[in-house]
């Protein structure tokens, strides 16, 4: 078994599919929409993450705090990458508003960041 894909919804599913694209080279692979549904759908990829982006017009906001781990949940999508001090150069020169790498525990070094919606995102070195 694995983990075949993460989905999340945004208000701009364009703008978000850029900014995962743009920021950390994922890949299109397939648009779609249902006729039962008032959006649809970007499917993009990186490596073996699959990562759906759904927009529709009836989105309701998220309610619960993203940052709080306590709260029950997905809590952000991790990133894993060689050098995270070196991607964190990179994103904070394009104007990205990103936390400083620190030291992690299960990780060498960890940042965050958050995507066009708020979402969480972890810049994940391994040990």
């Amino acid at each position: 078994m694995n983990i075949h894909h993460i989905a999340i919804t945004v208000k701009d599913s364009e703008k978000s599919a850029k900014f995962y694209a743009e920021n950390f080279g994922f890949k299109e692979v397939l648009r779609y929409k249902r006729p039962e549904w008032d959006g649809g759908a970007i499917v993009l990829m990186l490596g073996g993450l699959r990562l759906e982006i759904f927009q529709f017009e009836s989105s309701t906001p998220r309610q619960d705090d993203l940052s709080n781990l306590k709260v029950m949940g997905i809590k952000h999508i991790g990133i894993g990458v060689e050098d995270a001090r070196a991607v964190y150069k990179q994103l904070k020169a394009k104007g990205l508003d990103i936390d400083e790498p620190a030291e992690g525990v299960s990780s060498a070094w960890f940042c965050f960041l958050r995507d066009p919606d708020g979402l969480p995102i972890e810049i994940y070195q391994p040990k």
